[in-house]
């Protein structure tokens, strides 16, 4: 049977070759925009390596009328850290927050990242995201630890007792006047630094550009981490607050994890107005509250990943559609000029099912026919390094993935493009359409 399908499909070849081209090009077409689809897809549904569900992100700041020039170790802890110290207390007594951490650095889902360069041998040197967190933090955002699990499986308010810090968060092993510093590497870092992941607790390296006065010892190994969804994963390191914290001033963000049944829509603007009159701590006051969902939304749209993806989209079901649409009026086309051939068979003994087989038979082929091409030129533009690699690897994996999908969509449109014709051409009485020709 396919030998007579590519016979007829061959004397037919001078309207077949437009189906041909047709299809083809539209292949190729959605192929691209599926694989495009494909690569943020995949991106979106590699883990964080961190937990944003329910996790707000509070950010404080002063009233300038109120600040205190505090020249001394004891006028900085008693007009600059006791009352952040107050705020962050009154924040993690709210009833509907179930934990709270300070932190600075590179922040998910925005563009103010913090890049520091770390080495073992003065030479070569890893650049790393860096992140200055409280030990509160891994709580809040539900960091996955491999190993030295130890440290933060238990409650996180063990932490809280002073030693060695202005702030009561601190803790002897979570400590920025211990040298050398505890650090909290992910599993991208670990192997740069160490060529292994494994068996690295308590392996020290150091700042590439501060030199060997400022080290670090790894206490724990965490999951690898990226700044948002439809990112690559970056090496990450996790530190306590760095003295200059102490010395500068500096204004922290405070990151909260909601309790489930508290986590309403309206829960930001219930908060700010909540704690805006207990967080009024001079100098400080609430600024605002913001979820991480929020956040993202906007980095999207300001990135343009948003409208992107949904051009994708559209495009695709554009010629999805248009696909649909010209393969049905050309086989309708084809088939009313067939209908002396369809009664024919119907007289000589076909049935309906055989003769519609056949006509699927035809469309099927071609696609085949058409598919072959057309892979070979989206194999080259995988070569040729045309299509996005930016969230995932041009792997055989991706390619085979993405051929199949599209393969299966075309193989939907032209069954649906045929089916309807063939079947109001199978109505027609044989001995009504022999007379006719």
């Amino acid at each position: 049977m396919i030998k007579s399908i590519l016979t007829q499909i061959w004397n037919q070849r001078r309207l077949n070759g437009w189906i041909f081209a047709e299809l083809l090009i539209v292949f190729v077409l959605l192929w691209y925009c599926l694989d495009m689809l494909y690569a943020f897809a995949y991106a979106e549904r590699q883990p964080k390596g961190y937990d944003l569900e329910h996790v707000y992100k509070v950010s404080i700041s002063t009233n300038p009328t109120q600040l205190v020039l505090c020249s001394s170790e004891d006028s900085l802890q008693n007009f600059w850290f006791k009352p952040m110290e107050e705020v962050f207390r009154r924040i993690k007594q709210n009833p509907d927050v179930e934990s709270a951490s300070i932190w600075l650095g590179s922040d998910a889902y925005a563009r103010n990242t913090v890049f520091q360069g770390y080495t073992t041998d003065s030479i070569s040197v890893k650049d790393a995201n860096i992140r200055y967190v409280s030990p509160e933090y891994f709580d809040v955002m539900r960091i996955p630890i491999q190993e030295g699990t130890g440290m933060f499986s238990t409650d996180m308010n063990a932490f809280e007792s002073t030693s060695g810090s202005s702030l009561s968060f601190a803790s002897a092993e979570w400590n920025p006047a211990v040298i050398p510093l505890p650090a909290v590497v992910t599993l991208d870092l670990a192997d740069s630094l160490f060529h292994t992941h494994k068996g690295v607790l308590g392996k020290e390296f150091f700042d590439y550009y501060a030199g060997s006065s400022l080290r670090y010892r790894v206490t724990a190994v965490c999951d690898h981490q990226k700044t948002d969804d439809y990112a690559r994963y970056e090496p990450f390191i996790l530190t306590p607050l760095p003295n200059w914290f102490y010395g500068m001033q500096a204004i922290p963000f405070i990151s909260i994890r909601v309790r489930p049944e508290a986590d309403t829509n309206d829960f930001a603007t219930r908060f700010f107005r909540d704690m805006t009159p207990q967080l009024q701590v001079a100098p400080f006051y609430l600024f605002e509250v913001r979820s991480y969902d929020e956040q993202k939304a906007e980095r999207d749209a300001s990135e343009g990943i948003t409208p992107y993806i949904r051009s994708a989209r559209l495009i695709a079901i554009f010629f999805s559609f248009n696909v649909f649409i010209g393969l049905m009026g050309t086989f309708w086309f084809r088939t009313r000029h067939r209908r002396s051939e369809i009664a024919l068979r119907m007289a000589m003994g076909s049935s309906r099912s055989r003769i519609r087989s056949r006509l699927l038979g035809e469309g099927l082929l071609l696609l085949v026919l058409a598919a072959i091409p057309a892979l070979i030129i989206c194999g080259n533009l995988v070569m040729a390094e045309a299509i996005m690699t930016e969230q995932a690897d041009a792997t055989g994996l991706r390619f085979v993935v993405v051929s199949l999908f599209t393969f299966f969509l075309m193989t939907l449109m032209v069954i649906a493009g045929i089916w309807f014709p063939a079947a109001q051409a199978m109505r027609v009485k044989p001995a009504d359409a022999l007379h006719d020709e």
